[in-house]
């Protein structure tokens, strides 16, 4: 069901804006479901559209020896794009798909273009959400080259938890540069010093 209140809302928090011009704005989103296992944005496809997710989870991959390699995942209210891909209008081999049944905005890169032109300061918006996503990259990149294991994997649940408490054990791995059989070791060691530090808890009810 469409709710333009999350969309209205999003955009009134990041950028102010008339009436009118909000108007115009949100008659460019379009709303779209897609169901789990879906691809939104295809391999060696150009991606066409930027998001605004209301409900799932979408990640980001790509194929490497045919092994899937995770590389982003997107919550509700996070305003998303294969960026690469759709600000330069190229193809990329980047895959979108929904992890689970999704809904979502989106707007198409001709019609963001088209706000551009109406309303330069909606580009401010824009601006912060590639920002944020290539600083996340950025830091990402950075713990996989610097940081050990154990390291990786208490900073991602200290930035982003609802990655540990929502994605498959396999798909983390990928996504922190290390294979399924190491994270499941070291979550092992983690919950052990914890059980250690605390021996009245129960070592079957120890969080992940």
């Amino acid at each position: 069901m469409k709710n333009d209140n999350v969309l209205v809302s999003f955009i009134n928090d990041n950028v102010l804006l008339t009436e009118e011009e909000l108007a115009f704005i949100i008659d460019l989103f379009e709303y779209i479901s897609y169901q789990k296992g879906q691809q939104i944005k295809g391999i060696d496809e150009v991606c066409a559209y930027t998001y605004l997710l209301l409900e799932g989870v979408v990640r980001q991959f790509q194929i490497f020896n045919n092994k899937e390699i995770n590389q982003q995942f997107f919550f509700p209210i996070d305003f998303f794009s294969e960026y690469q891909s759709f600000t330069k209008q190229i193809a990329s081999t980047r895959i979108l798909e929904a992890k689970t049944d999704v809904k979502l905005y989106q707007i198409s890169y001709a019609n963001l273009q088209l706000i551009y032109d109406r309303i330069p300061h909606f580009q401010k918006l824009s601006r912060k959400m590639l920002e944020e996503n290539l600083n996340f990259i950025m830091e990402l990149n950075s713990m996989i080259v610097n940081d050990s294991p154990v390291e990786r994997y208490l900073k991602l649940k200290e930035i982003r938890p609802e990655v540990i408490q929502e994605i498959p054990q396999y798909m983390i791995a990928t996504f922190l540069g290390m294979t399924a059989e190491v994270l499941s070791r070291l979550k092992g060691r983690l919950a052990r010093a914890r059980f250690e530090q605390d021996p009245k808890k129960d070592p079957k009810k120890l969080p992940n």
